[in-house]
């Protein structure tokens, strides 16, 4: 009598063999340690694009008075025609806000371009923007058409809406679970770094002149070359590339190498196997587009990526950035206090967003607590300032007034200290926690434009805001920072060291019952 096989056929051990592999799916996400490879790649990453992001806003504001005054001119050549001060405030205004609507165009395409031609390969493409923009601004000068210069800001906000979006979605993708939030928090280190540098090479010592102002807008050619360069040796996504190229052998390779490790390692193994398990979840669930994102179980999370977004720019942080010289000449600074104001200011940026990228994964922080702190303070903040601006230039006497002007100083200072806490940098890499690979460029894109919307209206209506209700437009952002609070504190939940899964259930637990 033959002896009856109790080994599973052949096919059915090498689903075995599978499940071995990944056996591990329904452990908390793989925490893994800090490699050479990641950092370079964050480096990259961030170097090329959010460092020109950050420059794109800062360069305008240093040399703004020569750049009306070239504007003017201009305008006159062209047309023989005075521009009256209040349409060269709405010239040059309308150049700060162009910036932003590019921003707007190049994130709402950046989710399809993501998914299309990858994380990697769609930032090394975007430098294409930031070299076109940055020559057609310089040219403007020199060919004499101030149109040409509101052209090329609105193409280089093209690259910048699109590294806005996908560098946090690529660092969030090649980051160990445990430092997600630390190496998403390097893209708005470089975005303040890149305003400091700018408005300290705005200085009539270096390039703000009225001969040198154009050579400002070279300098972003520097990190768009360097990043088409050394992207060539960074790897794609690993999950990008097995969830959405649906390349696993590629996939497992480019994660040893990210990992600094080999297949054979449990860690790598597990980490394959959550990313396995999104694989699967993407192949038999709905493609999302942007109208998916509204209906079902994806519109709370939307509405909350959409809401992070929207509250940064309310809080009046980009009117802070770009019209900071004129704040502190409201304020009673004179000659080129201003200037110096501002890049003090621009370095207390820097220094806090160095600070949260330590807290945003502490066990006493997170992600959810820095933005309460964040925002607290800038509320704070902002009614201040604006109780300061008050005192500085409505003639209280001598004193009150000298006490108005440098506590306005302070406040300002104490609202960028508050954003760069956690508001500055969690909206971007927050999106791609709460959202599976289905959905997280398609919903990254939409964040990110709901972002550069309201860049854009802020942008345009700021200063026609101030002319016309003085101090006080800095409580329409007060309203909105409250606002902000009460949302935070009621509905957002957090996301530090979760997988999505995790976060879904927190999100459903949390959110009213009328979503």
């Amino acid at each position: 009598m033959s002896e009856v096989s109790t080994d599973p056929p052949h096919h059915e051990q090498e689903s075995l063999v599978k499940d071995v592999e990944y056996q591990h799916e329904e452990e908390p996400p793989v925490k893994g340690s800090l490699t050479g490879l990641v950092i370079w790649a964050t480096a990259v990453a961030t170097i090329g694009s959010s460092f020109i992001f950050g420059y794109s806003i800062g360069n305008i504001n240093a040399p703004a008075e020569h750049i009306k005054q070239w504007i003017r001119a201009n305008h006159y050549h062209i047309f023989e025609s005075y521009l009256s001060d209040d349409a060269l405030d709405y010239a040059f205004g309308s150049a700060v806000a162009i910036f932003a609507l590019g921003g707007l165009v190049g994130a709402l395409a950046s989710g399809k371009l993501a998914d299309t031609f990858g994380r990697k390969g769609t930032l090394h493409f975007n430098n294409v923007f930031a070299i076109i923009g940055s020559f057609l601004m310089d040219y403007a000068f020199y060919r004499g058409f101030y149109f040409i210069f509101h052209l090329g800001r609105f193409i280089i906000g093209i690259n910048c809406g699109i590294g806005s979006s996908v560098v946090c979605m690529f660092i969030t993708e090649i980051a160990p679970a445990n430092y997600r939030g630390s190496l998403g928090t390097m893209q708005q280190l470089l975005v303040v770094i890149a305003i400091l540098f700018a408005q300290i090479l705005g200085l009539k010592q270096l390039l703000g002149t009225a001969t040198l102002w154009p050579y400002i807008f070279d300098v972003a050619l520097i990190p768009a070359i360097f990043q088409t360069i050394a992207f060539f040796f960074v790897p794609e996504s690993p999950k990008y590339t097995f969830v959405i190229r649906d390349d696993e052998e590629q996939a497992l390779k480019d994660l040893c190498l990210y990992r600094d490790s080999n297949e054979n390692d449990p860690m790598i193994q597990r980490e394959m196997a959550e990313i396995k398990k999104e694989a699967e979840a993407y192949k038999i669930e709905e493609k999302i587009g942007f109208t998916a994102l509204f209906r079902g179980s994806l519109l709370w999370p939307t509405f909350l990526a959409c809401f992070l977004q929207a509250s940064q720019q309310l809080s009046g942080i980009n009117a802070a950035m770009f019209f900071s010289s004129t704040i502190f000449e409201i304020a009673g600074l004179a000659g080129d206090w201003p200037l110096y104001a501002t890049i003090i200011m621009g370095m207390t940026n820097v220094f806090q967003t160095a600070v949260s990228f330590y807290l945003v994964e502490h066990r006493w922080f997170g992600r959810r607590l820095l933005l309460l702190i964040g925002t607290i303070g800038m509320l704070i903040g902002t009614v201040a300032l604006t109780a300061a601006i008050h005192c500085a230039t409505r003639g209280y006497g001598n004193t009150i007034t000298a006490v108005g002007s440098w506590s306005a100083i302070g406040f300002v200072m104490l609202f960028v200290i508050s954003f760069a806490t956690g508001p500055g940098s969690i909206p971007f890499f927050y999106v791609n926690e709460v959202f599976s690979s289905n959905a997280r460029a398609t919903a990254s894109s939409l964040a990110t434009g709901t972002n550069w919307t309201f860049n854009f209206i802020i942008a345009l209506a700021f200063l026609p805001l101030q002319n016309a209700i003085h101090e006080y437009v800095f409580l329409i952002f007060s309203g909105c920072l409250a606002a902000s609070i009460a949302i935070i504190l009621l509905w957002l939940p957090e996301t530090k060291g979760k997988s999505v899964e995790e976060v879904e259930v927190e999100m459903n637990r949390r959110k009213p019952a009328c979503c």
